[in-house]
């Protein structure tokens, strides 16, 4: 989230007022170009790692030997996106076409 969207935000819900608004983003156009103040692509951002997750999968796995496959299905989710959450790479190899 962009710090001009974050003091929009506070703007629209009342928790700072117009002038405050005004002033911060004068002085975010100040800051301009700075370094830490120098937009960053969010393409860069690989997200945030759900550790819980992985935490109850291995714990689930323990007590009652669930598997990978089995939570997908509970999940109703693509077997990929649950090994992607769980941080287990995908051991399969790679087909490509030349």
């Amino acid at each position: 989230m962009s710090v001009h969207s974050l003091v929009y935000r506070c703007r629209e819900l009342g928790v700072i007022s117009d002038a405050t608004a005004s002033r911060t983003y004068q002085r975010l156009r100040g800051l301009d170009g700075q370094p830490g103040f120098a937009p960053e692509p969010v393409s860069g951002y690989l997200g945030e790692q759900p550790v819980l997750l992985s935490q109850a999968f291995d714990l689930a796995t323990w007590e009652t030997g669930l598997g990978v496959r089995n939570l997908a299905q509970e999940l109703a989710w693509p077997l990929a996106r649950v090994r992607e959450l769980l941080g287990m790479p995908d051991s399969r190899p790679v087909l490509r076409l030349v």
